[in-house]
């Protein structure tokens, strides 16, 4: 997949509106590809912005009514179209008195248009400010076990959770120099509790380097303590493999 056909896709992959097959391509596609990762993390703030903004407020019944009284305030007929001694029309004359009422109002409406200018910037800070990365709250170390840790050097890797608004659970998986899965594998995470599992989704890995790769997973897995990566052969069921790659725990 070229990022040509990823770009359009990512939106959609954000949400989870992808098949699977089309979800897994743009997986793939990702973890060799920086600038679709920047875009992807991009969209991930803009979601997370979104998910916690409020419900857009209805305006008050009344507002109509007294928007259509004001503009029929404003016209007056056509018999008013008489010139005045001065030379001028009633219009101009309303007007003009208009003008004058509409400068002394200023004088009291402008303190009350700063503090509501005041407000709204303040508001702008605090949407724009949730599109800054947040601080995990929780960092794993995942340990390769024995028969993983034969074959990797200068392997070292990490899962950072970070609590969404929307209540699941955001989890940066950063991994140094992890050896990608075999032919027609993947690897899968998993939050386990006992004989409980709840998938975070799959990846693979680019093996000699890091492997950057954002996934997510319900509310209900904050009870979980224990995180698994297996590698999952293509065909299998729902269901943690018996190949565990690594293991944390939580702190």
């Amino acid at each position: 997949m070229k990022c040509t056909e990823a770009h359009p896709d990512l939106a959609a992959f954000v949400l989870g509106g992808l098949e699977a097959e089309e979800a897994a391509e743009v997986r793939h596609h990702l973890d060799s590809c920086p600038g679709c990762q920047r875009q992807l993390e991009e969209l991930r703030k803009v979601n997370r912005a979104l998910e916690a903004a409020p419900p857009p407020a209805a305006p008050p019944a009344y507002l109509k009514g007294e928007i259509l009284s004001r503009v029929r305030a404003e016209q007056l007929p056509a018999s008013n179209k008489v010139v005045a001694a001065d030379g001028s029309s009633p219009l101009e004359e309303q007007r003009r008195s208009h003008r004058t009422s509409r400068f002394k109002e200023l004088r009291i409406v402008l303190p009350s248009a700063a503090a509501a200018a005041l407000v709204a910037v303040i508001a702008l800070g605090v949407f724009f400010g949730l599109l800054r990365e947040e601080t995990p709250v929780a960092t794993i170390q995942l340990i390769p076990t024995p028969q993983e840790a034969i074959g990797l050097k200068g392997y070292w890797g990490v899962a950072e959770i970070r609590p969404q608004p929307a209540g699941n659970q955001e989890v940066e998986l950063k991994l140094n120099n992890f050896e990608e899965p075999k032919p027609n594998s993947y690897y899968e995470l998993w939050f386990v509790s006992g004989e409980k599992s709840i998938s975070a989704g799959s990846f693979t890995s680019v093996g000699k380097g890091e492997t950057r790769v954002l996934l997510n997973v319900p509310p209900e897995a904050s009870n979980y303590r224990t995180l698994l990566i297996t590698e999952e052969h293509v065909g299998k069921g729902p269901a943690p493999g018996r190949e565990v790659a690594l293991k944390g725990d939580m702190p």
